[in-house]
C-alpha cells in the first residue's frame, strides 16, 4: 500500500500504518492504521488501531477514525459528567435510605421475608 494521508479530527492525530500480513482468503496484504486520540477536557488519551486491506478508501478509514473518536469522546465525558448530589438532593437520598431501611426491618419481623402484614 503506497503512503497515505489522512484527514483526522481535531483532537487526533495520524500516527501511520503498518503491514500486518496477508488475508488467508484472498491473499489480500493487510494494513492497520494507527490514530492517538487525547480529550482536552478530561486529559485522557488512547491508541485506536484500525486494519484494512487495499479496497478500502482512504475517506472510509477517516470516517471510521471520526466515529471512534466520537465514541472515545462520549465514553470519557460520560465518565465524569456524575455531579456530586445538591443538599437538597441528599436530604431526599437519606429519606430514601431511611425508609429502606425500616421496610427491610419490617421483612425480618415476618416470617416469610415478605411483607403481607405489619411486623409485630
Amino acid at each position: 500500500m503506497n503512503p497515505v494521508e489522512l484527514w483526522t479530527p481535531q483532537g487526533s492525530t495520524y500516527v501511520g500504518y503498518q503491514g500486518v500480513g496477508f488475508n488467508v482468503e484472498t491473499g489480500v496484504s493487510i494494513v492497520v492504521h494507527t490514530f492517538q486520540f487525547r480529550d482536552p477536557v478530561t486529559g485522557r488519551s488512547q491508541v485506536v488501531k484500525i486494519p484494512a486491506d487495499p479496497s478500502i478508501s482512504p475517506s472510509h478509514i477517516e470516517d471510521m477514525a471520526a466515529q471512534a473518536l466520537e465514541n472515545f469522546l462520549l465514553e470519557c465525558r460520560g465518565i465524569t459528567s456524575k455531579k456530586k448530589p445538591t443538599a437538597s438532593q441528599r436530604k431526599e437520598i437519606g429519606k430514601q435510605l431511611k425508609e429502606f431501611k425500616l421496610y427491610a426491618e419490617k421483612r425480618r419481623e415476618s416470617t416469610n421475608n415478605r411483607i403481607y402484614y405489619k411486623g409485630v
